[in-house]
């Protein structure tokens, strides 16, 4: 028989701007604070951590398989085995998705879960300086523009996200004033949420170095912006003449990290936890779709973690979705049949923003607290990922 898998507790960074607060800082230097906080906050040992799987898109061989990097820097001993997924902006969400089938299976009793991303830090490349150029021009490619393909030169897809936010406000008829009073929405969410302190039980303030040697607090969410409004919106120029995409109305470039401890209900006892949520087994998911429409993987994903756990949309009482474009959860809402009063209700991504590899991991650990909050139940979280991918979680309250 599988075993119950549980959310004992669950953390992340603000969110830092581009080029921002958390610029100076390396995607698993910022998870380390994370989840050392995490251990000490509950009184876990590093020896009690039987894996650790991380989420990150943006790596590069100097911060190589960054779950591992986090495990040593945290003490976790060397004998636990240590990886790091790339699912792009699912990656996240794919190591609760990953750990928590390793529990049900009794691989394992707990398992440390990271999605962490330090878009300010994508490196440049030089394809091809290995064995010289000769006659020939170097080009630096950008990684970061890389990642916002939509899916891969390699297999001849050049679109980018913005083509494809651009296709999917064309086949879903959801036109710019419609998806820049979603833009206002989700960042007053945010804000209120913020002002509110809803956000207080799951964000670690992080020690920043600065230049003279010593270390600033950050402290609070960089990216919701107090003076927004549709008005504001309207005079921001689109990415492509004659579109409707603008900085605005799409999730920005960010930095952050988000951790979570997943458990059997040995793993807790052996804890001496409770358990913030209980991760529904079946009820987790990943699918593929479109590339071209790949805003609809997310409800997809959705779907097949409700119908997995023999459960309907009208069972979820709240339904976190991550915001690529306001455009992608305007048509996913309506193609969910997703009421807006119980989506995103503290915000999404193009308020808060969207550390590609955090994103998924954050909105599954705010998920649960958002539940405990508000005293419900049960929630759904999902994620629509560059080339067509989607991943889904369902929680319920414990």
């Amino acid at each position: 028989m599988a075993q119950k898998v549980y959310l004992a507790a669950g953390l992340r960074s603000p969110i830092g701007s581009f080029g921002g607060s958390l610029q100076p800082m390396r995607a698993t230097e910022v998870a380390s604070q994370v989840a050392a906080e995490l251990l000490k906050r509950h009184n876990v040992q590093p020896d009690a951590i039987e894996r650790v799987i991380g989420g990150m898109v943006l790596q590069d061989m100097t911060e190589s398989n960054p779950a591992r990097i986090v495990a040593e820097r945290i003490g976790i001993p060397h004998s636990v085995p240590d990886f790091t997924l790339n699912m792009q902006c699912c990656s996240g969400m794919a190591t609760v998705i990953t750990a928590a089938q390793a529990i049900a299976l009794g691989e394992i009793d707990v398992a440390l879960v990271i999605g962490m991303e330090s878009m300010s830090n994508a490196p440049h490349m030089v394809p091809g300086s290995r064995w010289g150029h000769r006659l020939e021009h170097a080009q630096f490619i950008d990684t970061l523009k890389e990642c916002t393909l939509a899916g891969s030169k390699m297999w001849d897809d050049p679109w980018y996200m913005v083509d494809v936010a651009e296709h999917h406000a064309k086949v879903d008829q959801v036109g710019r004033e419609e998806m820049d009073e979603y833009a206002v929405v989700t960042h007053k969410r945010a804000l209120d949420a913020i002002e509110g302190g809803r956000f207080n039980d799951e964000v670690v303030p992080i020690e920043v170095p600065t230049r003279k040697g010593g270390t600033k607090t950050f402290a609070r969410d960089e990216n919701p912006r107090p003076e927004i409004s549709v008005e504001t919106l309207s005079a921001l120029r689109t990415v492509h003449d004659g579109g409707t995409i603008t900085a605005g109305n799409a999730a920005s470039i960010n930095d952050g990290a988000a951790v979570g401890l997943l458990c059997s209900e040995a793993g807790l006892a052996k804890l001496g936890l409770g358990a913030m949520a209980e991760v529904l087994m079946p009820g987790t998911a990943m699918v593929g779709c479109d590339p071209h429409l790949m805003g609809y993987s997310c409800v997809d994903a959705l779907n097949a973690s409700l119908k997995a756990a023999e459960k309907s949309v009208d069972d979820l009482d709240l339904i976190e979705c991550n915001e690529g474009f306001a455009v992608q959860l305007i048509a996913c809402e309506r193609a969910g049949g997703w009421e807006r009063e119980r989506l995103n209700v503290d915000g999404g991504s193009v308020g808060l923003g969207h550390p590609v590899g955090m994103s998924g991991l954050r909105i599954v650990i705010h998920l649960a607290h958002a539940l405990k909050q508000r005293g419900l139940k049960t929630g759904g979280a999902t994620v629509p990922a560059g080339s067509g991918l989607g991943t889904a979680v369902l929680l319920e309250s414990a």
